[in-house]
């Protein structure tokens, strides 16, 4: 089976599409992304991505998955969706797009995946700004209605509108996903629970797909390396380091690199790939393709 991984697309339906033509070409049926989707239902112009994406996957013969970066409201994927999983477990968010939750692990072709979304939004504070300002706005605009003798209407409140509270994993996320993986693959406890540390050994994962990178790898570029980001890339790491994926793939940095992390039981390809060209423009040496990969789980 052959599957096209595609880092950041952050709503950009052109982009997108180019994915999708790219997989076609290619007879690829499977395209994941790796967060930072463009998951914005609460918002009209979101609704129209999903519904637009859902079009053009079903006019290309191909099926969209995608797991939560940092800037998708994932939480309402949950809301919305949580009680509709498909056969393997993903939820379906149109027909042709599907929601990896943080976690979920399927099999495609004898080949065992896990999915893990969620980063730190290195610009939190000027989202958090930007909903305060538009707050206020609405608020002065609805002050003048008043004035004008109009009836009262309610001022929109943008709380969690740019800036998602759910953005990153936790500690805790990995401590279930690392026992839940233990006890599958036979090496847990008796208690079928990891260690504290959320580093137990563990089998059975082949493909971990993340939407933040590792913390051991060293990247070209690496715009993210910065103290408010390394918790949740120690998350990332933390998985690598217990369930020893031959292949881990990332977007959330715009750049793509290939690296390899070698530890005491097993060693890691690790992907990050670039993002639409909007967000990777100007990275060096960035080119459209660099933002999908195919990969063929007969090679793996």
């Amino acid at each position: 089976m052959r599957l096209l991984l595609a880092g950041d697309t952050h709503g950009n339906l052109g982009h997108v599409r180019r994915i999708l033509g790219a997989a076609a070409d290619r007879g690829i049926e499977h395209v994941f992304q790796l967060g930072d989707f463009g998951y914005w239902e609460h918002e009209h112009s979101g609704v129209r991505f999903l519904d637009s994406v859902h079009r053009a996957a079903r006019d290309h013969g191909v099926t969209v998955y995608f797991l939560d970066g940092n800037h998708d409201k994932s939480g309402l994927i949950h809301e919305r969706y949580g009680d509709r999983p498909d056969a393997e477990g993903f939820l379906q968010v149109r027909g042709r797009i599907r929601y990896a939750p943080r976690g979920h692990t399927w099999t495609w072709d004898g080949v065992r995946f896990l999915a893990f979304g969620g980063a730190r939004s290195v610009d939190k504070d000027e989202r958090l700004k930007e909903e305060a300002r538009r707050h206020q706005k609405a608020a002065r605009k609805e002050g003048h209605r008043i004035a004008a003798g109009r009836p009262p209407a309610e001022v929109r409140d943008f709380a969690g509108t740019l800036w998602f509270p759910e953005e990153e994993a936790t500690d805790d996320d990995v401590r279930r996903i690392v026992a839940a993986a233990s006890a599958a693959g036979g090496t847990a406890d008796a208690s079928g629970t990891a260690d504290a540390s959320g580093t137990a050994d563990a089998s059975g994962i082949d493909v971990l797909l993340t939407h933040d990178k590792p913390r051991a790898t060293r990247p070209g570029t690496d715009r993210k390396d910065l103290a408010i980001c390394h918790p949740n890339q120690v998350r990332v790491q933390r998985l690598i380091d217990a369930l020893h994926p031959r292949l881990a793939a990332h977007g959330h940095l715009h750049y793509r690199y290939t690296a390899t992390l070698t530890g005491p039981l097993a060693t890691t390809r690790v992907e990050g790939l670039a993002a639409d060209p909007g967000a990777s423009w100007g990275l060096p040496g960035y080119k459209a393709p660099d933002s999908w990969l195919e990969v063929d789980t007969a090679t793996l």
